[in-house]
């Protein structure tokens, strides 16, 4: 069966499956350009078009976009609609949630699901925190409270930064400033007191917006024996577990880097200077100056993991002002790095994991090593590092390969490819729109051998 997916409220996101295997997983505002935003533009029409469909699953949760994608929809398949349609149960936001969470295929039948707001109780609440446990292919409810350990925070973020999807900054700051260190204070406590009282076990899949606090779940990593933590934990996974459910968990997914293929072309860059490279010839520049590294397929969810990034030696202090020339990122934000694989246990205290290659965790830059990493980590020396191996994204990791030979560091630092306030970029056309309006000099595409760089 071929089913295309579409969530249509905050952050929303469209998922393609045929026969079981996961063609592609996108947030539409990658396409429309407005961050958070689910509706649709002709870009995204076109490519719906394009596929095989047998069915379409529409989700929402609230201030959707869901009446603008039917009518669109029945523009495409007119008398055909009724029957392709197929609307989820939207009582079932969490439980959507937990089904993205298991198409990792992580073999954790606890499933924790905390977020700000899912749908309305039966007591005119809103489902906030949710455990599931998944068995004999059954997913079932153990419970569903309104605690507001997430909203809590959202809203302290609204009042202080002025966007409650900022929470990030507000995780930033807690390390530097007293209010906002007694608001994460508070959000750890809160959620070491439900999982406590709740007596869930050793081993845990965690997902939901709240899932996306990377200091919180690092010190989870030294209360469970095993936890994986949901890269697509926002609504941008919503209609992937939609998907999954309606296919009775058949979906196995591996990897972020989910996006709708690219076609990688210089055309648009000829008039930049444009000139073959290698590895190597790369990683000299990004020793003293930003590449961005653009690949087909993009990562999905709030990171750029090298296919969507701006990189640049972290062994002088030179390159944050560089890099935030670009990115225009305040002083409390500290910029992320990547490291082979193999090499993470030699520069960090990696709390027992053998890998970290979604950036959901934060890891110790190690004692000996603090005079030779110079940015990248917060003032506590903790970092928020992706791991990466060959078979994960080998581009990326003959860059980084080749910057070790040239310094005898493994690592870099890596920060999404896109402009303050703007979406990731997604296409070759928002590329050339940020090289066009930003001080970004190099672009590296690997997958051509190719250097687009400024005169």
């Amino acid at each position: 069966m071929k089913v295309l997916s579409i969530y249509t409220s905050h952050d929303g996101c469209i998922t393609y499956v045929k026969e079981n295997k996961l063609i592609f997983h996108t947030q539409i505002d990658r396409y429309n350009r407005f961050k958070h935003s689910s509706f649709p533009v002709k870009k995204i029409i076109q490519i719906i078009e394009s596929l095989e469909i047998d069915k379409i699953l529409i989700t929402f949760l609230s201030s959707s976009s869901t009446e603008i994608w039917l009518n669109l929809l029945r523009s495409i398949f007119k008398e055909n609609l009724k029957n392709k349609i197929f609307s989820i149960d939207n009582s079932r936001h969490h439980f959507l949630h937990a089904y993205c969470a298991l198409t990792w295929k992580k073999n954790l039948n606890n499933i924790l699901v905390i977020d700000g707001n899912g749908v309305k109780l039966n007591n005119n609440k809103n489902e906030q925190e949710s455990l599931f446990y998944y068995k004999n292919n059954f997913l079932k409810n153990i419970f569903t409270e309104s605690n507001k350990i997430g909203q809590d925070y959202q809203v302290f973020t609204e009042f202080f930064f002025g966007n409650a999807f900022h929470t990030g900054k507000t995780m930033a700051l807690s390390l530097h400033e007293s209010e906002t260190k007694f608001v994460q204070k508070k959000f750890e406590e809160s959620m070491l007191n439900l999982i406590n009282e709740k007596k869930i076990p050793d081993e845990l899949l965690f997902t939901g917006g709240c899932a996306q606090n990377v200091i919180f779940n690092s010190k989870l990593l030294k209360k469970f024996k095993k936890i994986f933590c949901d890269p697509f934990n926002g609504d941008f996974g919503i209609s992937l577990g939609a998907a999954n459910y309606f296919l009775n968990n058949q979906i196995t997914n591996n990897q972020i880097y989910l996006g709708i293929p690219q076609e990688i072309s210089v055309e648009l860059f000829l008039k930049f200077k444009i000139i073959d490279v290698t590895p190597i010839e790369v990683a000299k520049i990004l020793q003293n100056d930003v590449v961005a590294i653009f690949q087909t397929r993009s990562e999905q969810g709030q990171r750029g993991l090298g296919n969507r990034s701006l990189l640049i030696s972290p062994l002088n202090l030179e390159s944050h002002e560089k890099l935030n020339d670009i990115k225009k990122r305040e002083w409390f934000r500290p910029f992320a790095l990547s490291i082979k694989q193999e090499e993470s246990s030699k520069w960090f205290d990696m709390l027992g994991l053998d890998e970290s290659p979604y950036m959901m965790f934060v890891f110790k830059l190690l004692e000996s090593k603090r005079n030779i990493i110079k940015l990248g980590y917060a003032i506590d020396y903790t970092s928020r590092i992706q791991t990466v191996k060959k078979e994960q994204n080998l581009n990326f990791y003959n860059l980084l390969s080749a910057f070790e030979t040239l310094t005898n560091v493994p690592i870099l630092i890596n920060t999404s490819l896109n402009l303050p306030g703007e979406v990731l970029v997604e296409t070759l056309y928002d590329l050339k729109e940020l090289f066009e309006n930003s001080n970004l000099k190099y672009i590296y595409l690997p997958e051509i051998n190719k250097l687009i760089c400024k005169q």
